[in-house]
């Protein structure tokens, strides 16, 4: 009687040892798996772009974004006015693609100034919710085609000298749920001895913000300093405000700007006015993104197909 006893409290310690091993065995693994999952930080900004200049954002592999914009401005009272609204108009058509989570590619077309554009973003580092890294960053490189002559500028009948180049490397950071801000050293090159500057490299470092106003709509910022420009004779630098608004997969953008044009390379280099609220130098633009999600309806398609 005492053996069974002895024998039956042998098991039960035994199998007490035992659990707490596999238990604590377990709780390790757990925490191991806690540990080593870390979060990307998501929607630093909403869009490729701040307003005008690129944003740090790719978007989702497969994901595909529809821009169309639109810029107003009118011109100084000594110049004659040929619309009832505004003097002037500009339209932008422009559409991009992630080919990975990591990888855009886009295009892009405007009216005012004939430039098509085009540019690739690869998003280098990501931003991760526990901050063990604290900032994402993306590199850009653009080019823009200027197909004619705009605002006064003759351009060579060589068609390599109407490229420019742009190339940036944007550091971003998304502090909180409401406040987002990013730096973007920029170079741009431009092989056009016919417009009004001494050098065909410039130097640019651009600062850009947004601030959620609400749940479907933000307020966005962003101006580009050019180093060594000489204001007025060679243009003003790039600023923008405006206002974002979101509704599911359709973002609208109401700014104003001293800008007129819609790619990087005029934007950053050719604002010709400074910003204020007198005629010819305020911009306003209204701009939709409309936002394509290939992969989930890839996905929906073939859920369908097994029921």
């Amino acid at each position: 009687m005492k053996n069974k006893k002895r024998h039956t409290a042998w098991i039960f310690v035994l199998f007490v040892g035992l659990t707490s091993m596999n238990g604590q065995d377990l709780l390790d693994l757990l925490d191991k798996e806690l540990t080593v999952k870390k979060y990307n930080t998501q929607a630093t900004f909403k869009a490729n772009r701040v307003l005008l200049g690129q944003s740090v954002e790719t978007r989702k592999k497969g994901v595909m974004e529809f821009t169309f914009g639109t810029r107003y401005w009118n011109i100084p009272n000594n110049m004659t006015s040929q619309s009832f609204g505004a003097d002037r108009f500009s339209a932008h058509f422009g559409v991009q693609y992630s080919f990975s989570n990591r990888f855009t590619f886009g295009l892009g077309a405007t009216t005012f100034d004939g430039i098509f554009n085009s540019f690739a973003k690869y998003r280098l580092v990501r931003q991760k919710e526990d901050d063990s890294t604290p900032l994402g960053i993306t590199l850009v490189q653009g080019a823009s085609y200027f197909s004619r002559d705009f605002i006064g500028y003759q351009l060579p009948t060589d068609g390599a000298d109407r490229l420019s180049h742009v190339t940036q490397a944007i550091f971003a950071r998304k502090f909180d749920r409401n406040l987002s801000l990013q730096i973007a050293p920029t170079y741009i090159y431009m092989p056009n001895d016919n417009l009004p500057f001494q050098d065909t490299n410039f130097f640019l470092v651009g600062f850009g913000g947004r601030y959620k106003l609400g749940s479907h709509v933000s307020l966005v910022s962003e101006y580009y300093y050019r180093f060594g420009r000489e204001e007025g004779p060679e243009g003003f630098n790039l600023f923008s405000l405006g206002v974002n608004w979101e509704i599911s997969d359709l973002i609208f953008q109401f700014s104003m700007t001293n800008a007129k044009g819609f790619d990087d390379v005029s934007n950053y280099i050719l604002a010709p006015n400074n910003f204020n609220f007198n005629a010819g130098r305020l911009h306003i633009g209204v701009n939709a993104t409309y936002v394509l999600h290939f992969n989930q309806k890839k996905r929906a398609l073939k859920s369908v197909g097994q029921k």
